[in-house]
């Protein structure tokens, strides 16, 4: 086998062209595969940071909402006793006025018998002169006349 110089020259240009492909194909594919791997590395790394991400604002979100829910169910319960307290305030409220108007009518009812009861007297007193005046006049007997004054005085005012 004898080694020629062409063969030795082929050997040479296959060396330079590996080189050469290296640095102008190989090197640069490679940067932009490495490239490309850490831009999927580092998507893939925002991708799951993305889902820790929305795992923890849902889990804010549902502790939040809880929350809410809680304050509008003592806000409910809040304005519901309000509601209970205004109704019993309410009710108390007219129960005195009832009671305070029942007062004054039954205030009003005694005044009113009392007033009878005095014009009925005066009735009773204009009666009684009447009848002392026609006894005086039928006759002039003292004892008679005082003994019939004294009882329809008392028959007048017996009867009120």
């Amino acid at each position: 086998m004898s080694i020629d110089l062409t063969f030795i020259a082929q050997i040479i240009v296959f060396i330079l062209m590996v080189r050469v492909l290296w640095k102008l194909l190989y090197a640069p594919l490679n940067d932009a595969m490495e490239a490309r791997t850490k831009k999927i590395e580092t998507g893939l790394a925002a991708a799951e940071a993305g889902v820790e991400a929305k795992a923890r604002a849902e889990a804010e979100i549902a502790a939040k909402l809880a929350e809410a829910k809680a304050k509008a169910q003592e806000i409910i319960a809040a304005a519901e006793k309000r509601s209970a307290e205004i109704k019993e305030d309410a009710l108390n409220k007219s129960r005195n006025e009832a009671e305070q108007i029942l007062d004054n009518a039954r205030e009003e009812v005694h005044a009113e018998l009392e007033r009878a009861r005095q014009s009925l007297r005066a009735e009773v007193a204009s009666i009684a002169m009447l009848a002392a005046e026609r006894i005086v006049e039928a006759e002039l007997d003292a004892k008679r006349h005082a003994k019939i004054i004294d009882a329809i005085v008392q028959e007048g005012l017996g009867a009120a």
